[in-house]
């Protein structure tokens, strides 16, 4: 029996998916500026024309891309306040070492960076993003220093930029991880938080 025929809103929706996918690899070899439509569309296998019934420009996609990948660490660190603080701690650990393992997400949150620096236009779209990212973040970092019984090094919001600039900046300094190995940078980060709250409780 063949299998039910979608609904245009269903197609639509399809070659969307595809699409994002599509642009996700692009940019991970080609970088943002070498990251066109025209190779988009054809990674996809599509014409142009359908990346712009679907998307007004390329930094529409990887906005679109963006969005959704900060709204998956959102979620997942959103679960993780709800811990006890018992739990916290091996739970954060746990994200911290998972938190790098798509390599072209890491790229595509490096690249959209260094363009909305170049684009101020750009810019306040992409900030604005980031910021509900490092405010999750923050919230979780605070937490998790109440749970290890120690006070805050610094400013929590501070902390957590500085976790993501630890993330994005190994990712580039550092060859990538053999598939299914724990990311090198949320090692380094959880060594690095538990070095704070141990100096932090013994002071």
């Amino acid at each position: 029996m063949p299998p039910p025929r979608l609904t245009r809103a269903e197609q639509q929706a399809q070659t969307r998916e595809r699409l994002l996918a599509a642009a996700e690899r692009v940019v991970a070899r080609c970088g943002y500026g070498g990251a066109s439509i025209d190779l988009i569309s054809a990674e996809a296998g599509y014409s142009k024309g359908a990346v712009y019934s679907n998307f007004e420009s390329k930094e529409a996609v990887f906005l679109e891309l963006l969005r959704r990948h900060m709204e998956k660490n959102i979620t997942e660190l959103a679960a993780l306040m709800d811990l006890g603080a018992d739990s916290i701690s091996a739970a954060l650990s746990g994200w911290l070492e998972a938190m790098a393992a798509n390599d072209d997400c890491t790229m595509l949150a490096v690249e959209l960076q260094l363009h909305a620096k170049r684009n101020p236009a750009f810019a306040g779209r992409y900030y604005a993003l980031q910021r509900q990212s490092t405010l999750t973040l923050a919230g979780l970092i605070e937490r998790y220093f109440i749970a290890s019984g120690a006070h805050l090094p610094m400013d929590a919001i501070d902390l957590a930029d500085a976790v993501t600039a630890i993330s994005h900046g190994l990712a580039l300094q550092r060859p990538d991880a053999a598939p299914g190995q724990p990311s090198e940078a949320g090692k380094v980060i959880d060594a690095l938080l538990k070095g704070f709250t141990t100096r932090a409780a013994v002071s």
